[in-house]
């Protein structure tokens, strides 16, 4: 189960996020926080893996982020759903710390596989379109299955052209434990080739190309 905590200076953004969380059977809500400034207290009573994080029209943040751990010392990976250009918000988000962004026009599948991509690890953004609409809802398309950090691990050494072998001497494993790697992600991204497990992974904000 992935424990979310919600800060939204909205109360009625809060109360739709925690609705919308607690209708998926992997999430619950822990706590919210009304803004920043209580973010700390709520991070602290309770024990989360990821903050989600709505900013309101003309809200800003420091960069790069601070929160507060929570009761076991950890810190929690950030989404946050704003409203500035896709493109450049996110670049800068992502650079400041946060795990994952989204605009707030984002659909519900979309924050949903954002906050459980967050937990599992996964760097997540909102994919730019170029001329196609299917980049941009590639992810409300595509129940996501989180991979492994060391899925992730193979998924960036795919991308940089890596047969199995030499995947298996970079990490230190076995060639049959890289095939099994390699057959978990083509089946959790609903793909079968290599080229298609990287563009797709590259699309749904997993990897960074």
């Amino acid at each position: 189960m992935t424990r979310v905590v919600i800060a939204a200076s909205s109360p009625a953004v809060r109360m739709g996020l925690t609705a919308l969380l607690a209708g998926h059977s992997g999430l619950t809500v822990l706590e919210s926080a009304a803004s920043l400034a209580t973010l700390g207290d709520a991070l602290e009573a309770v024990e989360a893996d990821v903050l989600l994080l709505a900013l309101e029209p003309g809200e800003t943040l420091m960069l790069p982020f601070r929160t507060a751990p929570d009761n076991a010392g950890r810190l929690p990976a950030i989404v946050l759903l704003g409203d500035e250009p896709a493109a450049a918000w996110a670049s800068r988000v992502l650079r400041g710390g946060a795990s994952g962004a989204l605009p707030r026009t984002a659909t519900a599948d979309q924050i949903v596989a954002a906050v459980l991509a967050a937990a599992a690890g996964l760097v997540v953004r909102e994919p730019v379109s170029v001329g196609s609409s299917e980049i941009g809802s590639s992810i409300s398309t595509r129940p996501l299955q989180p991979l492994t950090p060391r899925e992730v691990e193979i998924l960036d050494l795919l991308a940089d052209g890596l047969g199995n072998k030499a995947i298996a001497a970079r990490l230190g494993i076995s060639d049959h434990t890289v095939k099994t790697h390699v057959a978990s992600v083509f089946s959790k991204l609903g793909v079968s080739t290599r080229a298609e497990a990287v563009a797709t992974a590259a699309r749904l904000g997993l990897i960074m190309l």
